[in-house]
């Protein structure tokens, strides 16, 4: 019979026609139907299912060499789906998930920044560090802001590994150009920037690193792919907290890393088969049933946030208030640009450290916690919760007052928002 002498398609095969298929897509049925519509290992499940495994066996090892999955630290097929679908909504040629967002910002920097060393002696390695050779010591680029984690790995552990770093305000493009050296290896940042809202020029940024052939990583959390895809605008490499918005219910954590078909392959199979940031097949599970609803929820988010903002911003008591979406925010214009909604995330700061310390405390119904990107409401003091590591003079270098506030918008009715704002506003 005919189909008997059929070739079967290999596992590549099979996956770019699918990827053709789900490009075809608009953005919100590939949030549903992309990495997991067909999804042949799934027995015809609508879901895909939780593969709680570490090992994959086969018959022969002929069969073994066709296959794709072999250990669940590099390959899994739940992770697999979320990773063709997160690739996909990015728009990226490939992409990787992770155990958090912190662990992508590692596993991407570590990929540019080192060289993937196979099968030479020991002895022979010392010549690759960079104290090896002091005249051209490599250095990396990052903004005045930058989350709290971010900060501590890329100014405090990457320079005991012989890289410098630079601080710059990425949003003067004339200090970025005169920083930008033959040794940058890569620019990183984030926008909106957490946690001061600023907006950075990627385009811009990506141009001017790649004058050096450096690359331009892209921290994409507080916009989600839904918003904002920085590989469109010339990021080498994405990152994403899956925690946050991603996911967007609180219950899981992940992060992942979008990019180009061989930088992925050398993080997934060099360095995530080293450093073992690998994400449990539970929580990406998680993190697939949250994605479905993510442009509808950054819909609201973005909805909600602009209405508190609006009320924030006429209120005496507050003296400050950051989001892309006001006509106020110093880059409005360059975020209409680049994102397509304005997100959930507020700052704002009060008159006062005691007004501040009141103020905290007085909120009901809005919960006091850190993190973000969630359903529920978050707010934080940002000076003594995920700024609390870092000491006055790193805050008042990143612009970060001793009363400002991250307020993460969730999806509640905006007026029950407002109230408790109000009700809190009005006692300090």
């Amino acid at each position: 019979m005919k189909y008997l002498s059929e070739k079967k398609k290999t596992f590549q095969e099979i996956n770019k026609e699918n990827r053709i298929k789900w490009d075809k897509l608009k953005f919100d049925t590939q949030l549903i139907r992309a990495g997991e519509d067909p999804y042949p290992e799934t027995s015809h499940s609508l879901r895909i299912p939780i593969y709680a495994t570490k090992s994959y066996t086969y018959s022969t090892s002929s069969e073994l060499y066709k296959n794709h999955y072999y250990y669940s630290r590099t390959e899994n097929p739940t992770l697999y789906a979320l990773d063709n679908k997160l690739a996909t909504l990015h728009r990226g040629e490939s992409a990787i998930s992770v155990a958090s967002g912190m662990g992508a910002v590692h596993l991407a920097c570590s990929s540019v920044l080192q060289r993937r060393v196979e099968r030479i002696r020991p002895n022979k390695i010392t010549k690759l560090l960079p104290q090896s050779n002091p005249e051209n010591i490599p250095n990396i680029i990052i903004h005045i802001n930058q989350y709290t984690g971010v900060y501590r790995l890329l100014t405090k552990i990457y320079p005991q590994m012989g890289i410098e770093f630079k601080r710059v305000n990425l949003c003067d493009l004339p200090e970025v150009k005169k920083a930008i050296d033959d040794n940058t290896k890569f620019i990183f940042f984030e926008s909106p920037s957490n946690p001061t809202i600023d907006i950075i020029d990627i385009q811009k940024c990506a141009d001017l690193i790649h004058e050096v052939n450096g690359k331009c990583i892209v921290d994409n959390t507080f916009a989600s792919p839904a918003l904002q895809q920085p590989l469109e605008f010339g990021a080498d490499l994405v990152i994403e907290s899956l925690t946050k918005y991603t996911n967007g219910h609180g219950d899981a954590l992940g992060g992942a890393i979008i990019g180009p078909k061989n930088e992925i392959l050398n993080i997934r199979y060099y360095w995530q088969e080293t450093q073992g940031q690998v994400l449990s097949p539970f929580n990406a599970w998680l993190i697939l049933r949250g994605i479905r609803t993510l442009n509808l929820r950054m819909a609201r988010h973005s909805s909600n946030a602009m209405t508190l903002a609006e009320f924030l911003e006429d209120n005496p008591k507050v003296t400050k208030v950051l989001y892309p979406g006001l006509k106020s925010h110093p880059a409005h214009e360059l975020a209409k640009k680049q994102m397509k909604n304005f997100s959930g995330m507020i700052g704002f700061e009060l008159e006062s450290v005691e007004a501040s310390n009141r103020f905290i405390d007085l909120l009901k119904l809005i919960k006091v916690g850190v993190s973000l990107g969630d359903t529920t409401s978050l707010i934080e003091y940002t000076s003594i919760m995920t700024g609390i590591d870092l000491a006055s003079w790193e805050r008042k270098a990143m612009n970060i007052s001793n009363t400002h506030f991250r307020f993460s918008v969730g999806l509640e009715d905006p007026e029950d928002l407002i109230s408790d704002l109000d009700q809190a506003l009005k006692q300090i």
